[in-house]
């Protein structure tokens, strides 16, 4: 890697930051608790663009940036950070977006998560638990952390499909992971997940939930006894079945209601908050076990239904919203300013 990129990435880890921009002749921009602030570093001339790029990409990789014009990879700064990259034109001059990783998966409570949704994550040992929230919602972190989560806890084989590949998991006393990258390893989600269910896997994670065939396939797996965990971009618990159930055609939907309400065990539907301070982020999040009773409601087509149970089921494990933040706001982590209304609605 060029030596162009670390002191940059270095100098906006020191502030905070979890995204970084690099374009031709214009100062990097760094983005610090849902902030965009501009770096004060000087600005990269094209051909120090030029060789950053080169100095990131393989042989293979910069065949394939040349013929598409764009490019997502990662790498590593050893003991500092891993960078998952989207490379790419603007306005005929070269462009970098970083996504600042960790080198390791949190741990779900360093994330903000309570040791009651910890403990009914790790009840689950079979079906669908979907983690989504809208962009840059911290979702493939709470997936790579709950993935560690189990692999520390049981002896399992994991699989993991991802695009690209972000958080490199450690080794395990008993668990064994394989990580399989979209474009390298598996030509894309389908194709790998497909091939995964053949690999005598105990857990899947894929990275996205994108199209009909993925969300049928990973339906199917996790009836088959393999617990499946996916994210979606969603901004609620119930968009997302809802979200699920639309990508069908009209004619598939009562079949794929029932499978959604026979194998889908959780939803974790997330969002990431200035902090009070604005130093860095707080997660705020909602939690909706599949119930008996939302099973009916999914089934029945009565999904618009399924807020009133989360909020008159609390004692059942539902953990709506704006419980959550309203509970933030009461040890001021956040400010009220700064919170969307919709996260302190009651549904």
């Amino acid at each position: 890697m060029s030596n162009l990129l670390q002191p940059l990435i270095e100098e906006a880890l020191k502030h905070g930051a979890y995204d970084l921009h690099i374009k031709s002749a214009f100062p990097p921009i760094m983005r610090v608790a849902n902030e965009i602030r501009r770096m004060d570093v000087p600005a990269f001339s094209p051909k120090e663009m030029e060789q950053l790029v080169i100095s990131l990409l393989d042989e293979n990789q910069r065949k394939a940036f040349k013929a598409r014009g764009q490019i997502d990879c990662s790498f590593t700064i050893p003991n500092i950070i891993r960078v998952r990259a989207n490379i790419f034109f603007q306005r005929n001059s070269l462009a970098i977006s970083c996504r600042l990783v960790p080198p390791s998966p949190p741990e779900m409570a360093t994330l903000g998560f309570s040791q009651e949704v910890t403990d009914t994550l790790l009840k689950i040992n079979n079906g669908m638990i979907l983690i989504t929230g809208a962009t840059n919602s911290g979702k493939s972190t709470t997936a790579a952390s709950f993935i560690d989560l189990v692999a520390r806890n049981h002896a399992l084989h994991i699989i993991t499909i991802e695009d690209p590949v972000e958080y490199i998991f450690p080794r395990y006393p008993k668990s064994i992971i394989s990580q399989r990258q979209i474009g390298e390893d598996t030509p894309d989600f389908q194709t790998g997940l497909n091939s995964a269910l053949r690999q005598d896997p105990d857990v899947v994670l894929i990275g996205e939930l994108r199209d009909l065939e993925t969300v049928e396939t990973c339906l199917k797996a996790a009836e088959t006894g393999h617990l499946v965990v996916a994210t979606l971009h969603t901004s609620n618990a119930v968009q997302s079945i809802t979200r699920m159930i639309n990508i069908f055609p009209s004619h598939q939907r009562d079949n794929i209601r029932f499978m959604i309400s026979s194998s889908l065990k959780c939803v974790l539907s997330q969002v990431l908050l200035p902090s009070a301070d604005h130093k860095k982020r707080v997660l705020a999040y909602e939690i909706l076990p599949m119930l008996p009773s939302v099973s009916n409601l999914i089934r029945q087509r009565k999904i618009h239904e399924i807020s009133s149970v989360m909020r008159l089921g609390q004692r059942s494990g539902c953990i709506p919203m704006n419980t959550v933040v309203k509970e933030l706001l009461k040890r001021k982590l956040v400010r009220h300013e700064d919170i969307p209304p919709e996260y302190l609605e009651e549904k």
